[in-house]
This record gives structure tokens, sequence and C-alpha cells, in this order.
């Protein structure tokens, strides 16, 4: 018995340019959306700053796991991977240098199963697996490295409560007229947080990357993380959006005049492995 044909999808050569131009206008609204938020914070940017240095915490971490990708191998301590596009949860890479500043950060969680599941991005369990098995079923080529190390200064984003003068200062930021409208012309709503509870979840969705990625704007973690490092802050502690288990982001930029530290736990197999991070030879790995 012959198999019936298979029907693709069909359409108009005109309903192509039509979403062609949707999805440009789409990114010109990310834009401006973008671009009205980030003059309200610039108004107010030595106050954040401030609120936010008043959380932060020094912070110890023993035997903590890294992962990086096998090329990085003889530099596991490079911050450089994480300049890539779009950047990281609490970083941006290169999307745009000419309008946003690019900066790097190293992350490291508390477990290696943690670890693995952040760098390779399984999430939902399949059948009786865990994220981090499923990670493990990936065939990339990659290396596990043992951290231990002390920051001076840590922004902690799981404390809600740490969050709460940040978002009493953002709450009040208004939209223009013209903004709203577009959002709604095109059935794209919009709103801003307004809670600490809110903007906690917001640092912990899985999805971050769907904004940087498709419309060419940083994600609000990664403006987030850029008023936390610019603040001079060295780090900040999170729960992965996957296993729910601790990660922390670290700005080694901000070693300079600090005792803070970044340390390989074990014996490396190379003099040309760094195997230590401080005050003196930060620059070495941004």
């Amino acid at each position: 018995m012959n198999k019936p044909p298979e029907v693709l999808d069909s359409g108009r050569i005109s309903d192509i340019r039509k979403s062609r131009a949707l999805f440009e206008e789409l990114v010109r609204f990310h834009w401006q959306y973008y671009s009205e938020l980030a003059f309200q914070r610039n108004q107010i940017r030595e106050q954040l700053k401030s609120v936010l240095r008043e959380k932060a915490r020094p912070f110890e971490f023993q035997r903590w796991q890294r992962i990086v990708r096998y090329k990085y191998s003889l530099t596991p301590l490079s911050t450089k991977g994480s300049l890539v596009d779009p950047g990281g949860r609490f970083n941006v890479g290169e999307l745009d240098p000419t309008r946003y500043p690019v900066f790097p950060a190293l992350y490291i969680a508390s477990d290696k199963g943690t670890a693995l599941a952040e760098v390779l991005g399984r999430e939902d369990k399949i059948n009786s697996l865990t994220p981090e098995e499923l990670a493990l079923t990936k065939p990339d080529s990659i290396t596990a490295v043992s951290i231990s190390g002390k920051l001076e200064s840590t922004f902690d984003t799981r404390d809600r409560a740490n969050l709460s003068a940040f978002v009493n200062m953002t709450k009040g930021f208004k939209l223009s007229r013209s903004l709203v409208q577009k959002a709604q012309r095109l059935r794209h709503p919009v709103r801003l947080v307004t809670t600490a509870k809110e903007l906690g979840s917001v640092f912990e969705q899985r999805d971050w990357r769907h904004w940087p990625m498709l419309f060419d704007v940083p994600t609000s973690s990664q403006v987030f993380g850029g008023l936390v490092m610019n603040a001079g802050i060295e780090g900040i502690l999170y729960n992965s959006a996957i296993t729910r288990r601790l990660c922390l982001a670290i700005f080694p930029q901000n070693f300079m005049n600090s005792s803070s530290f970044l340390e390989l736990d074990d014996a490396v197999p190379s003099d040309q492995v760094q195997r230590r991070v401080d005050s003196t030879n930060f620059g070495s790995i941004i």
C-alpha cells in the first residue's frame, strides 16, 4: 500500500514579508522598552548601587564545582567563555558592544550535578532521569574542576529581603504612552516588577536567554548583574533554575584592592594552568 504524501507547510510570499516586518517591529519595541528603563535607572544609578552594597556580605566556599568546555581545559578559571553572545545569566556578552557594555563573570556551583546541568542545559526529567543524569548523556567534551575561595562581598538573591530596597527604588518606573500603545497593538503585553518576590523569580527563570537571543537586548538578570558589578560587589549568589541548588556568579574584575581569591583545589596537569586568582593577577582571566 502506497504511503500517502506528506503535506508540507504552505503559505504566501506576502505572509513571509509580513512576519519579517512584525519581527523587526518587535525588535524595535524591545529596544525602546530597554532604553526607557535604562534611562530611569541611570537617573538613580548611584542610589541603586548604594542599596546593593548595603546588603553585600563576605562569602567563603570549599570545593565548589566548575564545568568548562574542553577547549578551555588549560584555562579553567578564565571568564572569556562568558563573553560569547549572549553572555551568562548575570553578565552581558557580545550582544551588541556598541549599545551594551560587555563584562565577564565566572560561574560555579555548589555541586557537580548542578554545574553540569547549568552548563549543558538539561532541565526537566525524562522518565526517571534527573536533570544531572540527562546532562551526563550529552556527548560534549568537558572538564570539571574543584574550586575553593573567599569573596569580600557577595549579593545573595535567595534572600528576597535583600531585594526589597532595590525594588522600592525601581517599582515607580513608568513606560511611555507610546510604548504601552505599541505593546497593545503588537499584543505583546509588558509589566514592571513591583515586588522583591517577583524580582527574585525573574532571576531564576529558565528561559532567560529568550530576550537577548531573539531581541538583541539584555534580560533583567543581566541588567541587574551589571549594576552589582559596577557597585564593586564581587559575586551574586542564586539558586539554579534547573536543580534549585546554589550557584555563584563571580566578578574577578572587582578583585583589585581586595583579599578575595579563587583557587583550584587539586594538582594541575601543567604549569600552564593558572591555579589561583587574586588581586595580583585577576587581569589574566578577564
